[in-house]
């Protein structure tokens, strides 16, 4: 089998005008000369970036054109060899584009096989994955106004309770109580006291009106530091938080300890952490309870795969970070489903938009929170007509 072409899709753009973070997909389908394709998407959805992504995955996408798609392992060393050298390791670009070329190949394998990729990844743990739904404060379902009332905040979370889900994640110091985006100067420490209570006005609303039978995962996106960090825990301690995501930033991994040794709810970052070489200074520290590696920036599915074995060394659980198309969604369950380790899955709140499900061939929909695992072969999804139709920008090699 030989690789005999790539297409690399620029997606139509979805929540331009709803979204503060409308989705930007950049999907790649790797064709063999058995007639197989595979699909893996890179990891740039959120936020600006796609072109710059699309064209590096133009550039090494000619260099594996002729060769073996079953030979993924070969394909990925060959790329970090090369990046390590010129371009000192990469960043999210460069992984990215690793990334949608290494889920791709294990699509086309998995296909190629006649099984699904947790198989490939050594087989099932579990059919069912449970889910929370993230990001609600930007919106659920029909109603993607922000919220950032108390009441409104309260509302769309017991929605959401009804329908299912066991915990929810949001960003509460996103807006200010006039729905205008705090400044990031206004979340990092010493964090003033009309802040404070404004978090904690809001965690007691939601609390109110959902009980205890909610768990809450605070979003941060880096937006606090280490002062202020240990802050919000003492609010979060109080109301029973699950978690604290991204308490800072990614670039000084020891900070989580400083903060870990202050605090006693539980830490998680690694959405922007890549490879398992980084996401190693990130374990060491022991600060973080839960690990949450995008498949689609960090290395792509048989990498996360050996960023999940290390977890496990440290007694770290995994719960990967999904905010993308169909084919994002459909390799973190593959891999979820084959590892020990799995803490929950993330279910983005655009993920039942119906032009972000418009992305794919199937539709897969968390059914009282909780997703079935697909046993078709490969990734268990495709980019539909409709989406390559629709893209955007169509670049081809051959």
């Amino acid at each position: 089998m030989k690789i005999t072409s790539i297409d690399i899709f620029l997606l139509k753009h979805v929540g331009e005008d709803f979204s503060p973070f409308p989705f930007r997909p950049v999907v790649c389908r790797i064709n063999t000369d058995e007639g197989i394709s595979g699909f893996g998407e890179a990891g740039i959805s959120v936020g600006p970036g796609e072109h710059g992504v699309a064209h590096l995955l133009y550039d090494i996408g000619q260099q594996i054109i002729g060769l073996n798609p079953m030979d993924n392992e070969v394909i990925w060393e060959q790329f970090r060899n090369q990046f390590c050298g010129h371009l000192s390791g990469g960043g999210v670009i460069v992984y990215s584009a690793m990334s949608a070329i290494d889920t791709a190949l294990l699509d086309i394998k998995g296909k190629k096989l006649g099984v699904p990729i947790y198989v490939l990844l050594g087989g099932k743990f579990r059919s069912k994955l449970k889910c929370y739904l993230s990001q609600c404060h930007l919106g659920y379902l029909d109603d993607f106004r922000i919220k950032y009332t108390e009441e409104d905040l309260a509302n769309i979370c017991r929605r959401i309770q009804k329908d299912g889900y066991s915990a929810v994640k949001l960003n509460l110091l996103a807006f200010d109580a006039n729905g205008k985006p705090l400044d990031r100067s206004l979340t990092t420490g010493p964090l003033t006291r009309p802040i404070i209570e404004l978090l904690e006005a809001r965690l007691a609303a939601i609390r109110k009106a959902c009980g205890d039978q909610l768990e809450i995962i605070l979003e941060n996106l880096c937006y606090s530091d280490v002062t202020s960090a240990i802050q919000i825990d003492r609010i979060a301690d109080r109301y029973h938080v699950l978690m604290i995501e991204e308490a800072t930033s990614n670039f000084n991994p020891d900070l989580y300890g400083q903060i870990f040794s202050k605090v006693r709810t539980p830490l998680s970052a690694g959405e922007r952490v890549h490879t398992r070489w980084e996401f190693h200074q990130l374990l060491k520290q022991g600060a973080v309870s839960i690990i949450q590696p995008d498949i689609s920036n960090c290395g792509g599915l048989s990498e996360t795969r050996k960023i999940c074995d290390l977890a496990h060394l440290y007694d770290v659980r995994v719960q990967c970070h999904v905010a993308g198309t169909p084919i994002a969604e459909a390799a973190a369950m593959q891999l979820e489903a084959s590892i020990p380790n799995f803490y929950i899955h993330e279910s983005y709140h655009m993920a039942a938009h119906p032009d972000c499900v418009a992305y794919g061939t199937h539709q897969y929909v968390p059914q009282n929170g909780y997703l079935t695992v697909p046993d078709l072969p490969g990734l268990g999804q495709e980019l539909s007509p409709q989406a390559m139709a629709e893209a955007l920008e169509r670049i081809t090699i051959a």
